[in-house]
């Protein structure tokens, strides 16, 4: 199996969804994540890079916020539909990016690591084009959520793309490349199976279960 193969081509199939779907952007534990990333880098003019920018409604949002966003996804059909958002926007499946070193004050990557067949390389380059002193706003998957759950045919030697990386391990990723952890945020899904917020407030003293049981999850990280 061509991982980046398949992998484009399961977003092709995909960009219509999700190219209609822009609501997420607006509620939910999407909207509460780019909240974060807002509440992590309040100011607006900061160059970034909206790294797996899907169908570009993410990298709208940010533009009307007063940010300099540019988007790269490893789909063309995804960023058909970010152009005709009219927002900049390149083809790219990250390694490497097609930008010089040091090009943005920072990048947002929401669920797009758990899609590259080595996550580690794309974190390289994420940190050798982002400014010293930048940052990072990196969202992965919570451990239920459904791709996690068609992952698990890899445990039958099946090809599987998606690299079920945990929260914990994308944290440990980004410190390895020389990112520093200030702050971290969950969004939870408002499902009748998801959690109430009893159970979130019980489990508050351990990042690591509340992240447990989160849709998404969130690192804000400097580099250092």
């Amino acid at each position: 199996m061509n991982w980046t193969e398949s992998s484009i081509r399961l977003a092709d199939a995909q960009a219509q969804k999700w190219d209609e779907n822009n609501e997420l952007w607006k509620q939910g534990p999407r909207a509460e994540l780019l909240q974060f990333f807002y509440d992590f880098a309040p100011a607006p003019g900061l160059k970034v890079l909206d790294l797996g920018c899907g169908p570009g409604e993410s990298s709208r949002l940010m533009k009307e916020r007063g940010y300099e966003a540019v988007g790269v996804d490893q789909s063309p059909k995804m960023i058909e539909a970010a152009l005709k958002r009219e927002v900049e926007a390149y083809i790219s499946d990250c390694d490497p990016l097609p930008f010089a070193d040091g090009a943005f004050d920072g990048v947002f990557a929401c669920t797009s690591l758990e899609w590259s067949e080595q996550p580690h390389k794309v974190v390289k380059e994420i940190a050798r084009v982002v400014k010293p002193g930048g940052f990072v706003v990196a969202v992965t998957l919570g451990p239920s959520v459904t791709p996690r759950k068609a992952a698990y045919r890899r445990l039958y030697g099946e090809p599987v793309v998606h690299n079920s990386m945990m929260p914990w391990e994308l944290r440990s990723l980004l410190e390895e490349h020389g990112f520093a952890c200030k702050d971290m945020r969950g969004a939870y899904s408002r499902q009748a199976d998801g959690p109430d917020e009893r159970a979130i407030a019980l489990l508050q003293a351990n990042w690591v279960h509340q992240a447990s049981i989160a849709a998404l999850w969130a690192f804000g990280m400097i580099k250092q």
